[in-house]
């Protein structure tokens, strides 16, 4: 190798070696990172093909996505106390499950109890006092309306509910959003899934710098349609049978069911959604129009994270709450296993 190309390459590797850590230490500095960083939170979930992650159960204090700082349930999931356990419904309690993606877990929402599902149940046994409300959030990150159909049958179910609910946003029509896992119970995406099948991963997650390139990288990986253009120019995604099969097995089990759609800064984020749903005959809860309450920067949880925020996360709650007191629970079903 000529003697003008080894200079070429030293002076190129000098560069790297030295401007790397610069990087590395503004990005930090930055804050930009700090969202992606949490604890091995997850573990597989073998009873349902369809649901390839859960989160641990009795977690206490982890730090999750979004900067959350967790504990979950004997279940897995998010709630106010480590380690709760569940009987049997007893008399007089009404329950409420929700399953959805990060919006429903509450990335980006540090404290559980300005989730909105906290925020429902702590409204619902303020306003009234005929029964006890208990809502558990089975929302995880990134699940798409494939898991949270599958989340019916295969856990909402056993906890014996009076209403299931699914929260949706337009990209959980996006089938291939959702991550795999790996041993240590990190989420992995499937596009580059391979490259962090090493010894050195565990090193490599603590880099910030490069949850920089993989945001810039991804869209390279990425060939799936745009989901949120197809329905806000009116189509309706093939994934929507999901929608329909959350339905259908809640009917099986004699369960109500409600499709909540969540509010997006994108104007006409649902496009004919709702329409579809009025002609399939599936209720749903219209939130969409909240949105319209805030600013861009109120709507997110922080200057890097487009997730809603807490203030967004209490007017769910609250509107939630008076649908629910306004409909499903003037006469409650009480129902068990079938």
């Amino acid at each position: 190798m000529p003697k003008r190309w080894k200079r070429t390459l030293l002076y190129a590797g000098y560069l790297l070696l030295v401007t790397l850590p610069l990087l590395e230490m503004g990005v930090r500095i930055w804050g930009y990172a700090e969202r992606h960083i949490y604890d091995p939170i997850y573990r597989s979930f073998e009873p349902s093909k369809d649901i390839p992650y859960i989160h641990k159960p009795n977690l206490l204090h982890a730090r999750a996505r979004g900067l959350a700082v967790i504990n979950t349930d004997s279940l897995g999931l998010r709630a106010t106390t480590s380690g709760m356990v569940y009987g049997t419904k007893p008399p007089h309690e009404y329950r409420i499950a929700i399953v959805g993606d990060s919006v429903t877990f509450g990335e980006g929402i540090p404290g559980t109890e300005d989730t909105y599902a906290q925020v429902l149940e702590d409204t619902l046994n303020r306003q009234q006092q005929a029964v006890a409300v208990k809502v558990f959030n089975f929302g995880a990150s990134a699940y798409s309306v494939k898991q949270m159909a599958a989340m019916v049958q295969s856990r909402m179910v056993d906890i014996q509910p009076d209403l299931v609910v699914m929260a949706i946003i337009p990209q959980d029509f996006n089938l291939s959003r959702t991550p795999i896992i790996d041993a240590a119970g990190y989420l992995v995406d499937q596009r580059i899934g391979i490259l962090l099948d090493s010894p050195v991963r565990e090193v490599l997650r603590g880099v910030h710098l490069l949850y920089v390139l993989r945001e810039i990288a991804l869209p390279w990986f990425s060939s799936s349609q745009d989901i949120s253009s197809l329905l806000s120019y009116g189509e309706i995604p093939d994934s929507y049978r999901y929608v329909q099969r959350f339905k259908e097995t809640a009917d099986q089990y004699g369960l109500p069911s409600l499709i909540m759609l969540l509010p997006r800064m994108e104007e006409n984020a649902w496009g004919s959604l709702s329409d579809r749903l009025s002609k399939d005959a599936i209720k749903y809860l219209d939130l969409s129009s909240l949105s319209k309450e805030f600013t861009k920067e109120e709507y997110m949880a922080s200057r890097f994270d487009s997730h809603a925020s807490p203030a967004v996360h209490h007017r769910i709650g609250e509107a939630f709450a008076e649908y629910v007191q306004k409909g499903p629970m003037e006469n409650p079903r009480r129902v068990g296993h079938k």
